[in-house]
């Protein structure tokens, strides 16, 4: 068995399928049944994978798309948009405190997903059987979390690039205040967190590059021993594995490989000393020429 990762129509969620010795390219558009019914959606990942990978297979694969699938779509849509206005309206007669994210009608109009965000939890029981009777049809109401409203909703971050949790497996990884810390980020909560308000989903992929290469680094106010001075770490650039410090009014930048450690203190190596040494003449000279 040869299985393949799709992502639903208006979902989040990807799942491997069976593809059912129905041959698909990247991006292909085709009918798959899921335990939630039959969909379109879009192969995401290929080449495909053969049963054993650890994959858990939730559906399998029908068909491709064809013209008569797409000429359905509009309807679908329709559906979906009326189901929208209409579940907003009495949601809000009812005084349910829900804010309704985005609706979804399977391809073969068998449900209707209503994706919804509360903070409390919500008695729409009178709201399903009323939706049930206009639309014909099974309602399922699916209380989400904001993180996943924004990766529903998409959109771009303060990087530019869209929305990390749009691309990020289904279960979110946990992400804490230690992440940014470890990264040396400005802790202002506006700074370090995306636009559902959390905590960037971000600081949880880039925490352990950060973690692994912090090891080898000192922290700031470290000393460094230099010809026997102190010299004291003021800034540390962690990506660049690069070391600023400070002895009074002298401040040199050096890498990690410059410094070891002989105990439990650092100590600068001494071809770098000399190297240093041998820059510090040469500034004076050039000083003295630029004098005459």
């Amino acid at each position: 068995m040869e299985i393949s990762a799709v992502r639903l129509r208006n979902s989040y969620q990807i799942n491997y399928i069976d593809t059912n010795n129905v041959f698909v390219n990247h991006n292909s558009l085709c009918i798959v049944e899921t335990e939630h019914g039959v969909d379109i959606g879009s192969i995401i990942k290929c080449p495909r994978l053969h049963q054993g990978g650890g994959a858990d297979i939730k559906g399998r694969l029908i068909r491709k798309t064809t013209e008569d699938d797409m000429k359905e779509l509009p309807e679908i849509e329709g559906i979906e948009a009326r189901a929208y206005q209409e579940c907003r309206d009495r949601a809000a007669k009812k005084n349910l405190e829900m804010k309704l994210i985005i609706v979804k009608c399977l391809f073969d109009k068998t449900k209707i997903i209503f994706y919804f965000v509360a903070d409390n939890r919500v008695d729409f029981r009178e709201l399903v059987r009323e939706l049930a009777s206009i639309f014909k049809t099974r309602i399922e109401m699916r209380q989400i979390g904001v993180r996943d409203e924004a990766r529903l909703i998409g959109g771009y971050g303060p990087c530019g690039k869209e929305l990390c949790c749009v691309h990020q497996k289904e279960e979110f990884e946990p992400v804490s205040i230690k992440m940014a810390k470890e990264q040396n980020l400005n802790l202002n909560s506006m700074k370090i967190s995306g636009m559902c308000g959390r905590l960037l989903c971000c600081l949880s992929y880039e925490y352990e590059t950060y973690r692994t290469l912090n090891r080898t680094l000192p922290n700031p106010g470290t000393q460094i021993i230099v010809e026997g001075e102190a010299y004291n770490v003021i800034n540390v650039d962690t990506l660049r594995e690069a070391i600023t410090i400070r002895n009074k009014d002298r401040v040199i930048e050096i890498s990690r490989n410059d410094i070891e450690k002989r105990g439990n203190v650092y100590h600068l190596k001494d071809n770098v000393i000399n190297r240093l040494t041998n820059q510090d003449e040469e500034n004076v000279y050039d000083d003295g020429l630029m004098t005459h």
